[in-house]
């Protein structure tokens, strides 16, 4: 993963718990960098790592640190220049998740090793979706989800997720159900 996502671990964690915390957590995690650079790519094990140790520290499972971590990450990557892809996209929630897959291939310019996921939307109802996210990586759905909340408080719109499907393979999708609450 590149650095930024890290760098936003390093901040959620500095902000809920403070710079001591985050000291430990590194130092559990046996990573020797408390700071990350964003444009640098680390090996995956470096962030499961660090997700690790907060659980450990915390008490808290991987789902209790990934899905408030995703809610922060949107205010986080939406401070930096990538923000501004996002924004671009809509401003409706369903308009920001499609265009999630644009917005990637946009920071694969200047990430080219990036490994970005993929998102597909699909309405199902009224007010219903059906979201698929393809991932290499395991474990992120919780992750996924407070993602999905946050880009709903940055539109002004309230969601309910439901995961409906978890993936079985590196190929599958973990699908969620997204119903926008009038």
């Amino acid at each position: 993963m590149y650095g930024m996502v890290n760098e936003g671990l390093r901040t959620f964690v500095e902000k809920e718990h403070g710079p001591d915390m985050w000291r430990e957590v590194c130092e559990m995690a046996g990573v020797e960098a408390a700071t990350f650079e964003r444009m640098t790519s680390y090996h995956d094990s470096v962030t499961y790592s660090l997700v690790g140790a907060v659980c450990q520290k915390t008490g808290k499972s991987a789902d209790e640190v990934l899905e408030p971590f995703g809610t922060y990450w949107v205010t986080f990557a939406g401070a930096s220049n990538f923000g501004t892809f996002l924004r671009l996209a809509g401003n409706t929630f369903v308009e920001r998740i499609k265009g999630l897959d644009d917005m990637h291939d946009s920071i694969l310019l200047s990430m080219p090793h990036l490994k970005p996921p993929s998102f597909e939307i699909e309405e199902v109802g009224p007010n219903d979706y059906e979201l698929s996210y393809f991932s290499e990586r395991e474990g992120l759905a919780p992750m996924v989800i407070g993602l999905l909340y946050g880009l709903a408080a940055e539109t002004n719109e309230k969601i309910k997720v439901t995961q409906i499907v978890q993936k079985k393979t590196v190929s599958d999708p973990d699908v969620f159900k997204v119903t926008l609450v009038q």
